[in-house]
């Protein structure tokens, strides 16, 4: 069943980009004009995409000092670091242009959410044959 559910998430994720190209290719010089648009948010995105993997490698190192300590107060007060860290970061995420990105990313989650619930009860009747 895993593997059902994962081939047909690669199999949307791959079979939903060419209609998207293709939906943006068709509306000509708006097209043109949004991926200049997205070039320059590209640029912009790589200093907040490094910023994100260094926090994300700040959190990282936290969770492995956690699980690598022996003491229970060093490992609750590094778990409690690493959450105030997790909990920062996620609101930046959801602060300023990031915020319409993140809503959209929800959504889509969301659906994805709710197709991998239909193929789990249609899996589920399948095997109740």
């Amino acid at each position: 069943m895993k593997l059902t559910v994962l081939a047909f998430a690669l199999a949307t994720g791959l079979a939903t980009t060419p209609a998207m190209a293709r939906q943006q290719h068709d509306h000509g010089d708006q097209a043109a004009a949004q991926q200049q648009s997205h070039a320059g948010h590209m640029m912009q995105d790589s200093a907040a995409m490094t910023a994100h993997r260094e926090k994300m490698a700040e959190m990282r190192a936290l969770l492995q000092q956690a699980h690598a300590a022996s003491d229970l107060a060093e490992r609750q007060r590094l778990m409690a670091e690493h959450r105030a860290k997790m909990q920062e970061h996620m609101a930046g995420m959801m602060q300023g242009d990031n915020a319409d990105m993140m809503a959209a990313c929800h959504q889509h989650m969301m659906m994805m959410h709710d197709m991998m619930e239909q193929m789990a009860a249609h899996e589920n009747m399948a095997q109740d044959d």
